[in-house]
């Protein structure tokens, strides 16, 4: 990118041209961004709604476990569904973290 001052080059990221010290505006993001943007968002809601449908399918399991096996304390199912909202949980913040 060149400064609109003096006409330099200017270093992708800086906030002043180097050369005359004017600041430096970025371009406006092209059409193609925003709609990566938007695909990006779309695959981060999926992947959530995935996982999120995941991890009622796994309780749902273990809900049912639990009732067919009444020798299995109700300590032990707690901790499971414990576990499994625990590792969903960690999933669905990579997903956010990926946004």
């Amino acid at each position: 990118m060149n400064c609109s001052s003096c006409g330099r080059e200017v270093p992708p990221g800086a906030a002043q041209c180097p050369a005359c010290g004017a600041a430096v505006v970025p371009p406006p993001p092209t059409r193609d961004t925003f709609r990566d943007l938007l695909e990006d968002t779309r695959k981060a809601a999926r992947d959530l709604a995935e996982s999120s449908a995941e991890l009622t399918r796994r309780l749902a399991s273990r809900a049912e476990v639990a009732v067919k096996e009444p020798t299995e304390s109700a300590k032990k199912a707690v901790r499971r569904a414990s576990q499994e909202l625990d590792a969903a949980a960690k999933e669905i913040e990579r997903i956010l973290k990926d946004l």
